[in-house]
């Protein structure tokens, strides 16, 4: 009876979003009628108050429902919060102390959102953001996402972003993917060598409960970073300065013991 006085449709429109949140490449609105056992005209006019007011969008041919803008808005207005401050100075401090760009990466909707970014160009200068999607196989954020989330939310997104049509040009098998990310794993980050002359960092946030927060990811010119030791610099101030979050209600998982590697 704990349940009983719940609003049903509002328990739909919910489950609604969250079945769209999981698809890969939206749904349709039979899957919809079907995954909440109710009439086609129910789940239609669900989803049309849901596209009306911005929480999905829908698209033509063939019909389909994708995450609206709406629920970015929510999602910004959620992450301003006192974390916000903390991910900002941690992206400024990396920034500066090693005059590349940096990223606090977060998963939303089925993408991973560079939230928070200092680019090289604009030293000292915060971009937020709700919207900005990182590509799929090349970023270091995005990547150390891929390393570090459960095996379900992994699935997930290499069934939106599948591997032939956009990781195989940039690794050219899934074995090699995989190998490199089962020992981002083993050391409890991402260090590449990626394309441009890039060299790459990425490094887990996770809550204290254990679950996968945001990704902190850096990228330098590879000419800065020629040697084993200057990269192996990198990799500890990147850990270290996440690691330094735990006091602030977040833990980096083996930063220290991947600093020690490094």
């Amino acid at each position: 009876m704990a349940h009983s006085n719940l609003v049903q449709s509002l328990e739909r429109g919910i489950k609604i979003l969250n079945l769209v949140a999981r698809s890969g490449s939206g749904i349709s609105l039979a899957e919809i009628a079907d995954a909440l056992e109710v009439q086609r005209p129910t789940a239609f006019n669900l989803t049309r108050t849901l596209v009306a007011h911005g929480y999905l969008h829908k698209t033509q041919r063939p019909v389909r429902f994708l995450l609206g803008p709406g629920v970015l808005d929510v999602a910004e207005t959620w992450r301003n919060r006192e974390v916000v401050q903390q991910f900002e100075n941690l992206v400024r401090g990396l920034a500066d102390e090693l005059e590349g760009t940096v990223v606090v990466a977060e998963p939303l909707g089925g993408d991973v959102i560079a939230a928070h970014l200092v680019e090289k160009d604009r030293p000292g200068v915060v971009q937020h953001s709700a919207s900005r999607r990182l590509t799929p196989y090349v970023h270091a954020s995005t990547l150390c996402m891929m390393a570090f989330w459960s095996p379900e939310e992994a699935a997930a997104y290499s069934a939106r972003y599948p591997f032939q049509e956009y990781g195989a040009g940039v690794w050219g098998t899934e074995q090699r993917l995989k190998k490199f990310l089962e020992e981002a794993r083993d050391r409890g980050y991402v260090a590449w060598d990626g394309q441009n002359s890039r060299f790459l960092v990425g490094v887990p946030i996770f809550t204290k409960g254990g679950a996968l927060l945001a990704t902190v990811g850096v990228s330098l010119e590879s000419t800065k970073v020629s040697t084993a030791a200057a990269k192996a610099r990198v990799v500890r101030t990147v850990t270290a300065a996440v690691a330094r979050m735990s006091s602030k209600g977040h833990t980096a998982r083996s930063a220290v013991s991947a600093s020690r590697k490094a």
